[in-house]
C-alpha cells in the first residue's frame, strides 16, 4: 500500500522550500517550477498541496508571518506586559541565523508586496494579527502600572513595527551595521521599552 502523506507535514515542507527559494531568488525569480525542484517533488504535487502560484506566494508570505508571531508571542508565554513586548522584539529582529532568514523572506514579500495586491492584502492581514497580541501586551503593562503618562497604543504599535520592519529592511537590505548588529538591535530594543516605562 502506498504510504499516507500527512498533508500539514507535506505542506509544511513545501513552504519551506518556497522560503529558500524566495530567498536566493526574491520573490518576482520565483516559479512553481524552482519550488518544486527545491521540495523534490512534481509539480502536479506541489498544486495539489499549495495551488497556483499566487497561492503559493500567499500562502507563504502568511506562513512566514505565523512562524514569527509564534515565536514572539506563544512560545515562553509565562512574560507579560513590557517583558512580554520586550521578548517580542527579541523574537523577531534579526539577530542571529535564524531571525534573520525569517527577516529576508519578510523583506522580499514586502517588496514583492507593492505590486501585488495579493500580497498586499495577506501582509495587511498578518499586521492586523501582530497588532493583537500587542495590545495585549500594552494592556497587561497598564494593569501592572508599568506605563508611563501619554503612552498610546496605536503610536506604540506604529513604532513597534517601524523598528522591526525597519531594522530588517536595513539589516539585511542595504548591510546596515552588519558587524555588531545583534549588539545594535539589542540596545535599540532595550531602549524602546525604556521609553515607555513608567518612571518613579
Amino acid at each position: 500500500m502506498p504510504r499516507l502523506v500527512d498533508h500539514e507535514v507535506r505542506k509544511a515542507q513545501l513552504l519551506a522550500a518556497t522560503w529558500r527559494v524566495v530567498r536566493a531568488r526574491g520573490v518576482e525569480g520565483t516559479t512553481t517550477r524552482a519550488i518544486a525542484d527545491e521540495a523534490g517533488c512534481s509539480l502536479s504535487v506541489l498544486a495539489h498541496f499549495l495551488g497556483g502560484k499566487d497561492d503559493i506566494l500567499v500562502a507563504a508570505q502568511h506562513a512566514v508571518y505565523e512562524q514569527i508571531v509564534e515565536r514572539a508571542f506563544r512560545i515562553g508565554g509565562d512574560r507579560s506586559g513590557l517583558a512580554a513586548l520586550r521578548a517580542a522584539l527579541d523574537a523577531v529582529l534579526p539577530i542571529d541565523e535564524e531571525r534573520a532568514a525569517d527577516a529576508h523572506v519578510n523583506v522580499a514579500f514586502a517588496g514583492a508586496a507593492l505590486s501585488h495586491p495579493l500580497l498586499a492584502e495577506s501582509r495587511r492581514a498578518s499586521h492586523r494579527a501582530i497588532r493583537v497580541h500587542l495590545r495585549t501586551c500594552l494592556r497587561e503593562a497598564r494593569e501592572l502600572d508599568e506605563l508611563r503618562v501619554g503612552v498610546t497604543d496605536e503610536a506604540v504599535i506604529d513604532d513597534f513595527i517601524i523598528l522591526v520592519e525597519g531594522s530588517s529592511l536595513l539589516s539585511l537590505v542595504d548591510g546596515w551595521a552588519e558587524e555588531g548588529r545583534a549588539e545594535r538591535l539589542t540596545r535599540l530594543a532595550d531602549d524602546f521599552v525604556s521609553q515607555l516605562r513608567h518612571t518613579r
